[in-house]
């Protein structure tokens, strides 16, 4: 889409800004803070956009406010700007016409008048300034969920939208539902044993219906939500157990090797150490070995003295500094990214977490279906969906054709969506 949009590439650096020669093709980036007239460079870039003013630098031909997509993140901002717009356009109309000279200092609107020749060609821009200000009811200043309700409701056949869809913008209840039909048909009827596990989760239906809104934020495998909960714990367990067996792999035999030659160091060489400290690291290794050793998917669990101590820096700080050099010490680098790489591992509190996710969306899409209703984040899916879609070219072509021109205002709160 042509417009004010995305970032430029890393090699280009900002330019300052001349909001009367700024290029209204291809899609820029315009970087400002807080207070330097933000929303005064969108009106400037909409009368040129009004006008077709530009040449080479400007859009192909003059634009109605119907076509020029200004999208905002909020409904009061897009109000506010949409004011902004209708007064500018007001004010240009008035002094294109000879009825008010440009304010002190607005050197924008002086050389804006000056672009055209006095007589008909200045007449006819003050005439489209002024129709566009009339029009100003019908432009397109919307946030960006307002404008993917529009979309799909105005372009239904292509979208796959039903005509009479109602926007629901409180989804609380929906989801309240959802979860309590969740825990209704898969952990009613759980063995104790597992419902033991779930209840480690969630307490109970309320702590559900409260994680229910964050579950909407996991990113989902495909099938997260296949079969009951039973068998997404088996699963889960099985692949946790398969990860956690690859990670204990020879660490009975390194652990213990590890122990063994710290206690021959404090036995033989026992000088050359800190040994008030390093007493307690061979019953750390050991518990290491243990756990490499058991079966099962428990995690490894050691205190935050010993997981500091067990560093090889850490270690090195307790030899003394006349003391040999010890190679050994290399070989304590591998427990912090044993560690690190176990707490890394999917546990099957997350497997469970994301099964309920999937299958709690499954269920609010079945009722807002029925209710033939949808939320906010929802217009934002279907519209990427729908370009995505079998009639997604038509789609596209058509919005194109509406909206020829977007200009974004705060970019980056907008969703990455």
């Amino acid at each position: 889409m042509t417009g004010l949009i995305p970032i430029p590439g890393p090699a280009q650096a900002p330019a300052a800004l001349e909001p009367l020669h700024f290029p209204l093709r291809g899609s820029r980036l315009i970087e400002a803070s807080a207070g330097t007239g933000k929303t005064w460079t969108i009106a400037a870039l909409y009368l040129r956009l009004v006008l077709g003013h530009g040449g080479d630098h400007g859009f192909s031909r003059p634009l109605g406010p119907g076509e020029i997509l200004v999208m905002t993140f909020t409904r009061a901002a897009t109000r506010e700007l949409s004011d902004r717009v209708r007064q500018c356009l007001t004010e240009a109309a008035r002094v294109l016409r000879g009825e008010a000279e440009p304010l002190p200092g607005d050197g924008y609107l002086a050389a804006l008048r000056d672009a055209y020749a006095p007589g008909a060609l200045r007449e006819q821009a003050a005439w489209r300034l002024a129709a566009a200000a009339e029009g100003m009811d019908d432009a397109a200043v919307q946030t960006i969920d307002a404008w993917c309700q529009r979309m799909l409701r105005e372009h239904a056949f292509d979208s796959g939208s039903l005509f009479d869809e109602e926007l629901g913008a409180d989804e609380s209840a929906l989801r309240a539902q959802a979860a309590r039909d969740y825990w209704r048909q898969q952990v009613y009827p759980l063995a104790p044993e597992l419902l033991e596990r779930v209840l480690a989760v969630w307490p109970g239906v309320a702590a559900l219906t409260d994680d229910a809104r964050a579950l909407e934020n996991l990113e989902l495998a495909p099938g997260a939500g296949d079969g009951d909960i039973a068998t997404c714990l088996a699963s889960a367990d099985a692949r946790c157990t398969a990860q956690l067996a690859a990670l204990k792999a020879g660490w009975p035999e390194r652990a213990e090797a590890l122990a063994q030659w710290v206690e021959r160091e404090l036995a033989e060489r026992k000088p050359a150490w800190e040994s008030r400290k390093l007493g307690s690291v061979p019953a750390w290794l050991r518990k290491l070995g243990d756990w490499a050793a058991a079966d099962g998917v428990d995690v490894l669990v050691l205190t935050d003295t010993a997981t500091e101590r067990l560093r090889p820096e850490a270690l090195l700080a307790l030899r003394k500094a006349d003391a040999p050099p010890c190679e050994i010490l290399h070989d304590f680098a591998a427990i912090p990214e044993l560690l690190a790489a176990q707490q890394a591992l999917p546990s099957p509190a997350m497997a469970l977490r994301a099964h309920a996710a999937a299958q709690i969306a499954q269920r609010m899409a079945h009722l807002k279906r029925k209710s033939a209703s949808f939320g906010f984040h929802d217009m934002l899916v279907r519209l990427d969906r729908a370009l995505a879609g079998p009639r997604g070219e038509a789609l596209r072509a058509r919005i194109l054709a509406q909206h020829p021109v977007a200009l974004i205002d705060e970019f980056q709160d907008t969703s990455p969506l």
